[in-house]
């Protein structure tokens, strides 16, 4: 009797042991298809004039959040507040299972840095996640990888629009260049640089700066010596203003014009009022009906207008959510979905608020506008 009590014992024992395990199994499940949807946003919490990224991201959330017809909720997800390494920023991205796809980088360099973990590529692919950079504008990112796409123009693209902007518009035929030492400026001034000389153009000089050690004093007093027609600066807003207060601070009236990442330069209008940059998106100047009710909304819902970086992250956003509210939440086949985007038997290109949508076949944009934009103008 004791021996049949004690097997009754051990098979109940086991028995629910295997009901635990099964429970376990069925939770771990539901926490790898998740009950949301992640959108995230791949920044450097450090980086200051990044939140109207995170503005443009939660905007389409909520839109499409009002749009959906039942399922898992979209959610805007953030990286660690800690964390700033772009690497280990994609890596916590790619193995969050709720992760669909991720807005960002919006630097080159670390849109460069990472775009080997979103790909996966020490595992074959197995668990990789799209990734759209919403200003990530380098020749590098052309055809990087499957699992890559931007929604801005390239500076190739960019830099000739602005060569030939100075060149015809401007009248500027002597330029010198400051660029910031990284990817984005080194690309940006090289492209730049080849298509102003194509112009007949003459290139003065082309110097490096590095953001916190350049003293802004000693090119401010060899841009005097120089007396060029325009400073084309491809470096940050932040620089910029250096550069400019330290140019004021020696009488150099040079005319600078900044590439697409100072367009923070709008809020200083009132102290650089001639002072321009090239643009993707202009609120003041947008036109089409996708643009003119994305202003409204956001405008309502942050109080402030969006800027470039706030339209091509919403952009991006908007066209990883449609992927998942259609095809669900399979990264491969939202990966399929987007570059099927402006394809001959593919699907239509999409009414962006920073313009159509499309790729080819580099996932680089296609029929993307680009403006050289004055300060409050």
């Amino acid at each position: 009797m004791h021996a049949i009590l004690r097997r009754a014992h051990f098979v109940a024992g086991i028995l629910a042991l295997f009901a635990a395990s099964a429970s376990l199994v069925s939770c771990s499940s539901r926490a790898a298809a998740g009950d949301e949807i992640g959108i995230a946003v791949a920044l450097d919490p450090h980086r200051q004039g990044m939140q109207t990224i995170y503005n443009g991201v939660q905007l389409a959330v909520d839109q499409l959040n009002g749009q959906r017809h039942g399922g898992a909720p979209l959610k805007m997800i953030k990286g660690a507040p800690d964390v700033s390494d772009p690497i280990r920023i994609a890596e916590a991205f790619r193995d969050n299972p709720n992760v669909v796809g991720v807005v960002g980088h919006p630097e080159s360099g670390t849109t460069l840095d990472a775009i080997g973990e979103y790909a996966d590529t020490k595992n074959g692919g197995r668990n990789a996640v799209v990734a759209i950079s919403p200003t990530g504008t380098s020749p590098a990112l052309t055809g990087a990888n499957k699992w890559l796409f931007r929604v801005c123009p390239s500076d190739v693209q960019t830099s000739r629009t602005m060569a030939r902007y100075l060149l015809d518009s401007l009248h500027a035929s002597r330029a010198s260049v400051i660029y910031r030492n990284d990817a984005y400026g080194k690309d940006w001034s090289k492209s730049f640089s080849d298509a102003f000389r194509e112009g007949k153009g003459v290139i003065l000089e082309r110097d490096p700066y590095l953001a916190g050690v350049t003293q802004w004093d000693a090119y401010a007093a060899y841009l005097k010596k120089l007396n060029p027609d325009v400073l084309l600066f491809p470096g940050s807003t932040e620089d910029a203003v250096l550069a400019l207060r330290a140019m004021r601070a020696v009488n150099v009236s040079t005319p600078l014009v900044g590439g697409d990442a100072t367009s923070g330069l709008e809020a200083y209008a009132k102290e650089f009022p001639t002072a321009r940059y090239v643009a993707f998106f202009l609120a003041r100047r947008a036109t089409s009906p996708e643009a003119k009710a994305f202003i409204t909304a956001y405008t309502a819902a942050f109080k402030e207008e969006p800027d470039q970086r706030a339209a091509l992250a919403y952009d991006a956003a908007m066209l990883i959510g449609r992927a998942a509210l259609e095809v669900g939440s399979d990264r491969a086949k939202i990966r399929d979905y987007i570059e099927s985007i402006g394809k001959a038997g593919g699907r239509p290109a999409m009414a962006g608020a920073a313009g159509p949508i499309a790729f080819d076949d580099k996932h680089d944009a296609v029929n993307k506008p680009v403006v050289v934009a004055q300060v409050g103008r």
